[in-house]
């Protein structure tokens, strides 16, 4: 697989990052959808599919054979969606504050990133009882090195709501612990994912 084979020596200089081109290519994209992982399934469910991290819908690997078969589906639908060298990927740190808050102490080290922005999935709630997701962006090599420790912290349930994404937000791969949701850059190319990786899709009717 190209991704994992690529050597840190071999990765073209990366992109600059710009917040103020990001807001506009998101809003542009994706309009009316916060960029929360959690949410993209509901907002595009044309592109979206669903694909388990483990034979039997296995929810949290156990061996690292176990990781390794999970990193190793992750990794080929980013071949798959032809993912560039330099890919942007977003965290999160949560907080009852609008003020930016740091991350984990962990994620901290291991995936260095610029604050962004703050935002509020349920808008509905009482300004006391709102939780405030603050989002920061990286640019991080397509590798195995560098994406597999955010891959396995995921996996573990030790972060959430990462999205991993092109420059142009084409599409969208958000892991979560238990499998990916994917928003394909269309619907037909969303059929032919899912397609290629029928063994991979929840049983469930609603494809969750």
């Amino acid at each position: 697989m190209e991704s994992q084979q690529t050597t840190a020596d071999q990765v073209p200089t990366a992109p600059v990052l710009d917040l103020a081109e990001l807001d506009r290519i998101w809003r542009d994209r994706y309009p009316g959808c916060l960029p929360l992982g959690h949410l993209l399934r509901h907002a595009w469910s044309e592109r979206w599919v669903r694909f388990h991290s483990l034979p039997g819908s296995k929810r949290y690997p156990d061996t690292e054979g176990e990781y390794a078969l999970l990193l190793g589906r992750q990794h080929t639908v980013l071949s798959d969606l032809d993912a560039p060298s330099w890919l942007l990927v977003i965290t999160c740190a949560w907080d009852e504050s609008p003020s930016p808050v740091g991350r984990k102490p962990d994620l901290e080290a291991m995936v260095p990133a610029t604050y962004w922005c703050a935002v509020v999935a349920d808008e509905s709630a009482a300004a006391g009882d709102r939780i405030y997701s603050h989002l920061y962006v990286s640019v991080l090599p397509n590798t195995s090195d560098a994406l597999d420790p955010l891959l396995r912290a995921v996996a573990d349930w030790r972060t959430a709501d990462v999205i991993l994404a092109p420059a142009t937000l084409d599409w969208l791969v958000h892991p979560y612990d238990g499998g990916i949701d994917v928003i394909a850059p269309s619907t037909a190319e969303r059929e032919t994912l899912k397609a290629k990786h029928r063994d991979w899709l929840s049983l469930h009717p609603s494809g969750q």
